[in-house]
């Protein structure tokens, strides 16, 4: 029984010593790049937000917000996850700590004349709007992630919205603000 302990003793150690290979062939992983100073990142952050049913703080990942507005008296988050969530707090509260931790916004105006807040990421195509949508939409966005419809009427025009989308990515802004006309 001994020699048996012995022997695996034995391997066990053998086993956790260093190897003798060349320097060379021993390459570590290289950890990601830490992100710079003040540069915020979407992917890694998460924004709480205050529940409508007044109960703890919930986390959201900032990077899977598709879209914030109005809905029924309640800022309404829409997510990539299909799921959404109501808060108490201002469209535009919202919106900024998203912006800040590195989520890609665009401001455009719904159908009741209220801001709703686009992540750029998340649209799939941008189109005049059809019959189903209510007087005075002049684009339709289609966007992933949306609970209830798959595009989203605004009053700004296709162009404005491209215009928004494009400025957005050219210069890798957070937030941006069209001009509805």
């Amino acid at each position: 029984m001994n020699t048996i302990r012995r022997a695996l003793f034995a391997a066990f150690a053998a086993a956790s010593l260093p190897t003798a290979e060349p320097a060379a062939q021993q390459v570590a992983p290289t950890p990601p790049p830490p992100p710079l100073a003040g540069e915020p990142r979407a992917a890694d952050a998460f924004i709480q937000v205050i529940p409508t049913e007044g109960r703890a703080p919930v986390r959201v990942a900032a990077a899977q917000v598709v879209r914030v507005g109005r809905a029924e008296g309640y800022t309404v988050l829409d997510t990539a996850a299909y799921v959404q969530q109501r808060t108490v707090e201002p469209v535009e509260a919202v919106a900024r700590r998203l912006a800040a931790a590195g989520q890609r916004l665009i401001a455009l105006t719904d159908l009741r004349d209220t801001r709703t807040y686009l992540a750029a990421d998340r649209v799939v195509l941008v189109r005049e709007p059809y019959e189903q949508h209510a007087a005075g939409a002049r684009a339709a966005i289609v966007m992933v992630g949306l609970r209830f419809n798959t595009d989203v009427a605004v009053r700004e025009s296709v162009e404005q919205v491209m215009a928004a989308l494009e400025r957005a990515a050219a210069r890798g802004d957070p937030l941006e603000t069209p001009a509805a006309r």
